[in-house]
């Protein structure tokens, strides 16, 4: 048994595990000469002027077809870190509502932080019914603005999952390495390399992004939802409706 939401998570993962096979096989036939034109007169087969400008105006050289596609590689692993981030995100937020739907007792999903309701909202609700759902519901939009550590927090603590503390730092380089990747073009800070010194990263260098890291990182935070969802499942907090 386990949770419709990780096999959403799973399943938009193995078309991001395509689309890296799909630039491995791109690299291959670039490097072997596959797509190298004949008369040598473009950088790559396949190139027209009026659709690719930009490559049209590269030099056709081998040295100029290894930094198109190297870019390319590079881009792919930069998208790959973060399209996994986002689908985690999604994950616990799926989880508490799912839980919710269960019946979770309202004393677990307390926090330490204050939920905004405008008054306007509450007036137009109508009944006891309605203000419980609009309260919910912004408990639920702050809880999906909170990063990624407190969200992992909150469902180890507040739903009882008692998480493997290992798995957990596994995976955490990997997700906030997003956040260099979208705000600092990869290049890690102090912050970075503090919380994570064992990930190999250095202040004010850029992470260096590989087939290795994407693997790793594919690894590390799958094995992080698969756990959570084998909690989750364990403690029987999940709505039925959302298992399979």
């Amino acid at each position: 048994m386990r949770s419709k939401a990780l096999v959403r998570f799973l399943n938009r993962a193995a078309r991001f595990d395509a689309d890296i096979e799909l630039v491995d096989v791109v690299c291959i036939a670039i490097n072997r000469g596959d797509l190298t034109p004949a008369d040598g007169g473009r950088i790559l087969v396949h190139v027209d002027p009026t659709m690719h400008p930009r490559l049209a105006n590269q030099k056709a050289s081998d040295h100029n077809r290894q930094l198109v596609v190297g870019h390319l590689r590079k881009t792919m692993y930069s998208s790959y870190i973060k399209d996994l981030y986002e689908d985690f995100t999604d994950y616990p937020t799926d989880l508490v509502m799912s839980a919710t739907r269960k019946g979770l007792s309202p004393d677990k999903l307390r926090g330490e932080y204050k939920l905004q309701v405008a008054v306007d909202d509450l007036l137009e609700c109508g009944s006891w019914e309605n203000v419980l759902a609009t309260i919910e519901d912004t408990l639920y939009r702050r809880f999906d603005g909170m990063g990624n550590a407190k969200k992992i927090a909150f469902l180890d603590k507040k739903l009882g999952l008692d998480l493997d503390r290992a798995v957990i730092d596994s995976a955490m380089p990997f997700l906030d390495l997003r956040h260099l990747l979208v705000h600092t073009d990869g290049v890690a800070d102090d912050a970075f390399c503090d919380r994570f010194p064992g990930f190999g990263a250095w202040p004010n260098e850029p992470v260096k992004l590989s087939e290795e890291t994407t693997r790793d990182a594919r690894v590390a935070v799958t094995s992080l939802v698969e756990h959570i969802d084998a909690q989750a499942i364990l403690t029987g907090i999940l709505a039925d409706e959302d298992q399979q």
